[in-house]
């Protein structure tokens, strides 16, 4: 009899040990996956607050005044609907003025004097608010069909290649985009319900590499220029 009870406390120690290590296993390893989300985390912060953008690239739009070209800070346009708005064009600088011939020769040259522009792809936003308080902004990183960008039907956009072109030349098509296009210009006209746009429009160019966009997909980096667009 002495030695079934002695086997029953034996067994019942056995059990409650094998219950406790089970238990502490439990939490350990609970313990481990805290840890490792934590980590985890801190590790993505940790990403996010190192980000430094060392773009050196300046740009900015400039339009031909008086043999001047000048650093195209706000633009005036009356809203007509499948009316021009205008050509928004580039150089590589941050300059009120700039002098030279032609803003294509402008900008080859601002391109051979910046080498480390090679690094980076040109991209476009437009920003604006409609009436009913909903706010449009979309990157434009290549050239889409006609009508297919998300701020339509209140506004349309071509993208030029003023460099690889001669002459006169038209858009660059969908099917036209390569590595080596530079998206050098941008023609903006305003679409057929341009009349729910509510106050002005930003429209911005920017130099980017693969890093430039946080999880939004908003451009976060300095290279980056705004002409505001005031409806007169």
């Amino acid at each position: 009899m002495k030695k079934i009870v002695y086997l029953s406390l034996i067994l019942l120690l056995l059990v409650g040990c094998n219950k406790k290590v089970s238990k502490d296993i439990e939490i350990k390893n609970q313990d481990n996956q805290e840890e490792i989300l934590e980590n985890n985390v801190i590790n993505e912060d940790s990403k996010k607050d190192n980000y430094i953008d060392d773009n050196p690239v300046k740009i900015s739009f400039y339009k031909k005044n008086n043999g001047v070209y000048k650093r195209l800070d706000k633009f005036e346009s009356k809203v007509e609907s499948m009316k021009e708005i205008g050509i928004f064009s580039i150089i590589l600088s941050d300059e009120e003025e700039v002098y030279g011939n032609s803003i294509k020769n402008l900008l080859k040259e601002k391109m051979e004097s910046n080498p480390e522009f090679s690094n980076y792809k040109i991209g476009f936003n437009i920003k604006f608010t409609l009436k009913d308080g909903t706010v449009i902004s979309e990157n434009i990183l290549k050239p889409l069909n006609y009508g297919s960008y998300g701020f339509s039907p209140y506004l349309y956009a071509w993208l030029y290649d003023d460099i690889n072109t001669s002459g006169w030349h038209s858009h660059i098509e969908e099917n036209e985009f390569r590595s080596d296009t530079i998206m050098s210009s941008i023609k903006l006209m305003w679409g057929p319900s341009s009349s729910e746009i509510n106050g002005n429009i930003e429209l911005s160019v920017f130099t980017y590499d693969e890093d430039d966009f946080d999880d939004s997909g908003n451009y976060r980096g300095v290279s980056k220029f705004t002409t505001i667009i005031e409806r007169s």
